[in-house]
């Protein structure tokens, strides 16, 4: 054992070249699949570094290959893996679930690309409907957070938690919203806020804050669940930032937010699932 891999006679093993040749894998992904534990060499020669690879290790290396070309992320590969060596029906079913993310995610696009098109024609009608409303002032329960937005569900997973258990049976008197206070993709870290109206015996605790969340207007368009999905969300965030009743009305204090009408869990892809919000400056 050198290692933690098994020697095997050199004369039994692929070279990485000849490995590569039979995968179609370079030899620098193969390096940094070694590292990450994803397709480690059978042997390593501990004068050299040199790296042999079995030849029953091929099908795994063309398998990861393959399913880098399918866009599956190298974290969900090692899972896939991992469930073809319990049950081939388990890694299969990984990989539908991929392909429903795809689709999705395509599905997304396309519905981003018709808002651009609507943009550049000009003259094409709105797909998002935009409306205002008056929002009375509000007692809310808040937790804040910089998070990137692979973190986000996560969060939001959190927040409803402790809210739910801060209120004790207590009903809420207002929706679930998140308060977006800078921009929360891939790169940058926001913060965002999690709010939940609640009533004024309610107080802050060690994880939770309590405010009052000021009266204002609002522009705003309800969305389906189908287009909440990213990065579909950005056409609707787009229409109401971009809107003649924002651009009167520019210079609010308050941030942008998606306002939830139900759980998403319980909705279906033409089902309404949140408002996006664009507090307004003050009325001229």
């Amino acid at each position: 054992m050198i290692g933690g891999v098994k020697a095997e006679p050199a004369k039994q093993l692929l070279t990485i070249g000849e490995f590569a040749d039979r995968t179609r894998l370079t030899g620098k992904a193969l390096r940094i699949y070694d590292e990450i534990g994803l397709l480690k060499p059978a042997a390593v020669d501990p004068s050299n570094g040199r790296r042999g690879y079995r030849a029953g290790q091929v099908r795994t290396g063309r398998l990861i290959g393959l399913l880098r070309g399918a866009g599956m992320s190298l974290a969900e590969i090692g899972l896939l893996l991992a469930d073809l060596d319990k049950d081939p029906a388990l890694a299969a079913t990984r990989l539908d679930r991929h392909l429903l993310a795809l689709e999705a995610r395509l599905c997304g696009r396309r519905l981003l690309i018709r808002h651009i098109h609507a943009i550049l024609r000009e003259k094409d009608q709105p797909m998002f409907p935009i409306q205002t409303r008056h929002v009375p002032a509000r007692r809310v329960m808040s937790i804040q957070r910089r998070l990137r937005a692979p973190e986000t569900d996560s969060f939001v997973a959190e927040a409803k938690a402790a809210f739910a258990a801060h209120l004790s049976g207590t009903a809420a008197t207002g929706p679930f919203t998140l308060i977006f206070h800078g921009i929360v993709d891939y790169a940058s870290d926001g913060p965002i806020e999690a709010t939940l109206g609640c009533p004024d015996h309610l107080g802050p605790t060690d994880l939770i804050g309590v405010r009052t969340e000021p009266a204002h207007d609002e522009a705003f368009t309800t969305i389906t669940k189908a287009q909440w999905d990213y990065p579909a969300i950005l056409a609707a965030y787009d229409a109401v930032a971009c809107s003649p009743q924002v651009s009167a009305r520019p210079r609010s204090t308050l941030s942008c937010r998606e306002v939830y009408l139900a759980e998403p869990e319980s909705l279906g892809a033409d089902d309404p699932i949140c408002d996006i919000a664009f507090p307004l400056g003050p009325a001229h």
